[in-house]
């Protein structure tokens, strides 16, 4: 009996023991991570079916989709943000009298975004954008009608009545361009016509004087002769019609296309302003868009409308692209988006100072004329025999920058006469003389210095006469000046 109860106790004191040690384990694992020792993952609860949770038993686990972690060390994807979209229009609660329409691609909706800021205090004047974000002369939209910017221009002016026009493009239409049918056949018939004349012409040149035929007595190397084999220049023809980028009739073509633009906008008798671009990062960006800005500025010239530049706002003094730049208040501030092609508020609020100066100037000129008082129809029945009239409420109106030529000539032209000018201005505008100042101003450098406000003497001059005894004389005393009879000071 009595060794039952010593093995007894042996029995408890052990599996107490072992209890202890695997308490103590499992702790030490979790806590202080000793080897050893994983943690069997429980299974998952609410599995549903017969797959998961209690009864599945990890069964069906190879066919569950598990939700991938996270890993706070893996980097987010960079989000690449648009900035080819200007913010929208804000809503006024006055209706505008005139309109601006604003016609062009992203660059356009940017510079329709900071002339609503110009006008922002300026109800009498609304801006209407038109805009397409991803569009060019070239090519207006992938696919259907319109084609163009041209044919898209007419239906928007056939439903809008604005009184300034204005046009910002061009940053798409740096691509190849396909020559239309009918002016490709137009192009082929020309070259075509001047081969058969030229050699026509060749033929009476070389022709004997006994009416044979040179071709006749040609030596068989001259007859076998190869064509002529034409470089591939720019001006060179292409097989299929596609043209790229600054070739010779790329620019014939895109010059067609600028010159039908202005045709259309010029068509609603309004003023047109055609914007340039301004310079984009890159080296060649920016000499793309020189290219197109002198294509834009020339035929603007030719048309008649007016050309806006801004290239000079987006340069630094080195003429390079800059992200930051004075804004309209001399502050620096960051005018360009950080893709170097868009804008920020105070870049397109800066871009469009440039364009609102014209508008300001133009829409100056076609204001209407104001009204000014007339003289009455009847004589005043008041008049006074004897007195003088009553002076009249408006005189005869006199324009004061009409010119007294009385034909319809250029001035400068053959047979006019020259006109007459100043002496004085030919004399200090034209030839850069400068005029000769008064005496004692502060501009007057004439050495020695003449006297201000006094005559000079006439006749001689007088001189002080010496008697022998080293005195001088009464009278040279009475006719030497003032100023020389001031004591001289003796340096020491």
């Amino acid at each position: 009996m009595r060794v039952f109860t010593r093995s007894g106790l042996l029995i408890a004191l052990a599996m107490a023991l072992g209890l202890l040690l695997g308490i103590v384990g499992s702790s030490s694992a979790q806590f202080f991570n000793f080897g050893g020792f994983q943690q069997r993952p429980q299974p998952q609860r609410g599995g549903g079916g017969f797959g998961g949770g209690w009864y599945g038993n990890g069964m069906f686990e190879p066919f569950q989709q598990k939700a991938p972690r996270w890993d706070r060390r893996q980097a987010l994807p960079p989000v690449r943000e648009d900035f080819s979209k200007a913010p929208p229009p804000e809503k006024r609660e006055t209706v505008p009298q005139r309109h601006i329409l604003v016609l062009g691609d992203a660059m356009a909706d940017w510079l329709a975004y900071g002339l609503e800021d110009a006008y922002s205090e300026q109800p009498d004047l609304g801006v209407i954008r038109k805009h397409k974000t991803v569009s060019g002369l070239i090519r207006y939209q992938p696919k259907g009608e319109p084609a163009d910017w041209a044919a898209a221009a007419k239906n928007i002016l056939a439903t809008e009545n604005p009184d300034v026009i204005v046009v910002m493009l061009g940053l798409d239409d740096r691509t190849s361009m396909h020559e239309p049918a009918a002016e490709k056949a137009d192009s082929k018939s020309a070259p075509d016509k001047q081969k058969v004349d030229k050699k026509a012409d060749k033929k009476d040149a070389t022709a004997k004087p006994d009416g044979k035929p040179a071709d006749a007595e040609l030596s068989g190397e001259a007859a076998g002769a190869e064509p002529p084999v034409i470089s591939p220049e720019k001006s060179a023809r292409s097989p299929n019609g596609v043209y790229e980028f600054r070739e010779q009739r790329w620019v014939e073509l895109y010059n067609k296309k600028i010159e039908e633009m202005i045709g259309v906008l010029k068509s609603k008798g309004v003023p047109v302003l055609w914007v340039g671009l301004p310079v984009v990062r890159g080296p060649k960006a920016t000499a793309d868009t020189l290219f197109l800005d002198a294509l834009y500025r020339n035929a603007a010239g030719r048309t008649g409308i007016t050309y806006v530049d801004v290239w000079d706002g987006f340069v630094d003094e080195a003429g390079q692209f800059t992200q930051k730049g004075p804004d309209l208040e001399g502050q620096i501030r960051q005018l360009r988006s950080s893709d170097g092609v868009y804008f920020t508020k105070p870049g397109a609020r800066k871009l469009a100072h440039y364009v609102e100066r014209e508008i300001t100037r133009l829409l100056a000129a076609r204001t209407a004329p104001v009204p000014l008082p007339t003289e009455p129809p009847t004589p005043d029945a008041n008049a006074v025999p004897g007195q003088p009239v009553p002076r009249p409420l408006a005189g005869p109106i006199v324009p004061l920058v009409d010119s007294s030529v009385g034909t319809d000539q250029l001035l400068g032209g053959p047979g006019s006469r020259p006109a007459a000018v100043d002496t004085l201005a030919a004399r200090t505008l034209v030839k850069g003389e400068a005029l000769t100042p008064p005496a004692g101003r502060a501009d007057d450098f004439a050495w020695p210095r003449r006297e201000v406000g006094r005559e000079p003497a006439t006749g001689t001059n007088p001189v002080a006469s010496v008697s022998p005894d080293g005195s001088r004389n009464a009278s040279a005393l009475a006719m030497a000046p003032a100023g020389s009879l001031k004591p001289k000071k003796h340096r020491r």
